[in-house]
Parts: structure tokens; sequence; C-alpha cells
């Protein structure tokens, strides 16, 4: 069988995402003198790219962009290029500095490579956020195909930004593990593969598990 899986939350930490936006908009503040606390910044952010982000699956915008148009709107002079090359470059910066595997992910990781035919990345992220983050945490020679929404140009649960990872599978049956109920696992059903859930219970998913480790066990048994 050949195995797919999602990125933020599955593979990394959620606190560590969290913490990493956090330490960003730290060095935003810093940089051009925003009045907005670090917290109150990053809730800024989220709430700007919140309805792009919902329609991700019908269009994409680049999550950099977002933050550059949220920075805009407080910072307190216009942004230059310099300026908002910055941003785009901090996004993935401090992610790939501060974000952190799952417990237990790099093991999980190492068993599923040593069983699948084909192991791929599906992630809703941007591009080069993707690359500076799998490097960051050292596992992307884990991949045999890595597809981000800026890729498809479109994200979960789009059938197009699966079919794109698809394109290299050779095996009849496909695994993906996410835990997303609507991005990840939705979408894996809709392109006929057998989903694994990580997190909380499904009505969608085949299986549910706690984490990226246990799902790892779930594969092996599928395959073995």
């Amino acid at each position: 069988m050949d195995v797919f899986m999602d990125l933020t939350g599955t593979i990394t930490s959620m606190e560590s995402e969290e913490y990493a936006f956090l330490k960003m908009c730290e060095g935003i503040k810093k940089r051009f003198n925003i009045k907005l606390e670090p917290n109150e910044l990053m809730l800024h952010i989220l709430d700007y790219r919140r309805p792009y982000m919902e329609k991700r699956h019908v269009e994409y915008y680049p999550i950099r962009n977002l933050i550059v148009k949220a920075v805009e709107e407080v910072a307190p002079k216009p942004l230059c290029s310099t300026d908002i090359f910055w941003i785009m470059d901090a996004y993935a910066y401090y992610h790939a500095k501060y974000v952190r595997l799952a417990p237990g992910a790099k093991e999980a990781l190492i068993r599923i490579r040593n069983i699948a035919g084909y192991m791929g990345l599906i992630t809703d992220a941007d591009t080069p956020y993707t690359e500076k983050v799998l490097s960051g945490l050292k596992i992307k020679d884990f991949f045999d195909v890595v597809v981000t929404a800026e890729d498809a140009g479109v994200g979960k649960p789009n059938p197009k930004i699966f079919h794109m990872a698809l394109q290299g599978s050779k095996s009849e049956k496909k695994i993906y593990i996410g835990d997303s109920e609507k991005r990840d696992i939705d979408g894996a059903k809709k392109v006929g593969m057998i989903a694994i859930k990580i997190g909380k219970e499904s009505k969608l998913a085949d299986y549910v598990v706690e984490n990226l480790l246990e799902a790892s066990k779930v594969v092996e048994e599928l395959i073995l």
C-alpha cells in the first residue's frame, strides 16, 4: 500500500505551531512598531485570513500574502517591497525555527517509510513554507511526493490536490492520515482512500487513533 498524510497537527505539534505563529507576530511587531500586542496581532491576522482559508478548497490564496495584507491594516506607515518580502520570509522562517514534531511522529514516519511503497504529503500550506518547515524538521527525505495547496491551486478537501499527489502511486489501495474531519478525512474518502483520523471521533474515517504513532501501527496491520 501507498501512504499519504497531512502535515500540520498530524506530523507537527499544534502547540508548537501556535508558538511559532506568536513568535512571528513578536518579530513583526518589533520591526514595524505595531501598537498591538503579539497575541492581539496574531488574532488580527487569523481573523483577516479566516474567510480566505474557509474557501481554500475552491481557490487558494497564499497564506504569506494574507499575512502581509493583515499587517498592512495595522502598520503605522505603508509597507515597501522590502517590508513585504521580509514578512513573507518571516512566516516560513519562524515556523521552520519553532515548529516541532508531535510526540512519536519521527518513529511513526520511520515505521511507515519502512513498509510503504510510496509515501506522500498533502498540505494546505504555502510551498515555500512547507519546504522550509520540512527541512527544519529534517523529514523531507521521507516523502516521495509533497503537494501543497499552492501547487494545486486549491486546498483540501478538493479532489484535485489529492489526485496530484496520487499521480505517482501505483498501489491499488491507498491510505491517508490526517487530523481534520472536513479537509483530510472527507477529502480522502472522496477519492477512494482508506482514511485514518487522528484525534477525536469521526463519522467518516475507517480508523480513529490518538496520534501518528498509533496510526503507523494501523498502517502496519493493513499492509503486513
